[in-house]
Parts: C-alpha cells; structure tokens; sequence
C-alpha cells in the first residue's frame, strides 16, 4: 500500500515538473517570436521610410528639372538671366562635386575605441578599422545623407577611406580614434536608419563606442583639393 501511495506521489511530481518545464518553454517561444516580430516591424518600417524619402527625392528633382526648363526658356529671350542662370547651374555643380561649404541639420556620429583593464593590464577591444568607417558611410548615404565629412575631411567621389599600418587615411591624411563623422539630412531619418534593431550600430556598438546625436546646425567643410581628370572625358 505504501509502495502505491509513494508511486503515485513520485508520478504527481514528475508531472508537475514536466507542466512547470512545458510552461516555461513556451513562454520563451512567445518572448522570441515577439523579439523577432518587433525587429521584422522595425526593418519593415525603415524600408517605408527610404521608399518614402526616395519617392520625395525624385518628385523634387522632377520639379527642380522642370523650373530649370523654364528658366531657360525665360533666360534666352534675356542675355542678362542666361548669364544669372548658368551661375546657378554652377554652384549647383560646385555644391555636388564639395567645393563648396555647407550648413544645416543632420546628425554627428562619434566613434571610438572602448579601454579595458584586466589584472593590471590595461588596453583596448580593438582598433578602428576602415571596413566600419564605410559602413556608417553607406548607411548614412543610404538614408539620405546630402553631405559628409570625417573629422573634418569632405567625403566625394575621390575620397579614399583605408587603412594604412595603424592609421586610417582619408583623402590622404592619416587619422586614428576617435573619428568624428558629420552628415547633413533629416535628423530623424538618418538617426533612425543606424539605430535600426540589428544594424551598424548595434553591430558595431558590441566592440565600439558608438554615439549619434541630432544638431539643428551643422557645418561641413568644402574639399580643398583639386579635383584634376586626365583619362576621363565627357561623353560627345
């Protein structure tokens, strides 16, 4: 009778067990499955706002087109507004090639090495390579950036970023930790876009001291270079 009672005891626990374990394990399903919903929405919500950004885009440049077809039109019955409008197309151009200074509102990115110290020695994570510079760079341009500099260097189409021993050279300048890059664009969409759930900020952010914050007025240099073409030539 004991034996009975004590079998039915231990089968009662275990049994409770199993529900308890059962229970757990599916609430963890549902804690994951949210996590990944949450993150699903996030990209989902970053592709409408660059889809979005990318429609206003060309609805200004179709409409910037269509002015500058009038004022051509208007400025060849006045040699006076032809002379106005070519100045014009070249500031434009200027302003495109970074040969020009330029103001406004966009975000500055700061990235740095994180120290450590361990039994009495002291030192780093890791360095700054160039692959994450590049990564903030095309995110950044991919989000609608309209101008970029990296502690004070104006990024064009020339612009190198690559390692060199323990520096990192840009337009052939030697720079090491930390680096400072600055992009004009919307504040809000740019900060978003290296924030989103899984991306370069948070990928780099394990390793690196990542901080973004949002100016209402920001300055970037013009590039100080010549800018010399020898083998390329426009197209007749």
């Amino acid at each position: 009778m004991k034996n009975l009672l004590g079998g039915k005891i231990a089968i009662m626990l275990v049994s409770i067990i199993l529900g308890l374990m059962l229970a757990a394990q599916f609430k963890n399903v549902q804690n994951v499955g949210g996590n990944v919903s949450l993150q699903r929405a996030q990209e989902l919500t970053s592709q409408i706002q660059k889809l979005n950004q990318d429609i206003a885009n060309q609805q200004n440049l179709i409409a910037e087109l269509e002015n500058r077809i009038a004022e051509y039109e208007n400025a060849a019955k006045d040699e006076g507004k032809l002379t106005e409008t070519l100045n014009k197309d070249l500031e434009r151009a200027r302003i495109l090639a970074g040969l020009v200074e330029l103001e406004g509102a966009g975000v500055i990115v700061t990235v740095n090495v994180i120290p450590f110290e361990d039994w009495g020695e002291t030192g780093i994570v890791r360095n700054v390579y160039h692959e994450d510079l590049l990564m903030l760079v095309n995110e950044l341009n991919a989000a609608g950036a309209e101008a970029l500099a990296i502690n004070g260097e104006r990024i064009v189409s020339t612009t190198e970023i690559r390692s060199a021993g323990d520096y990192i050279v840009i337009n052939t300048n030697r720079y090491t930790a930390p680096f400072e890059i600055k992009a004009l664009g919307n504040p809000e969409t740019l900060e978003a876009s290296l924030k989103l759930l899984g991306g370069v900020a948070d990928i780099l952010g394990e390793e690196l001291e990542i901080t973004i914050r949002r100016e209402d007025k920001i300055r970037i240099p013009k590039y100080n270079r010549p800018l010399h073409y020898e083998y390329a030539v426009p197209v007749q």
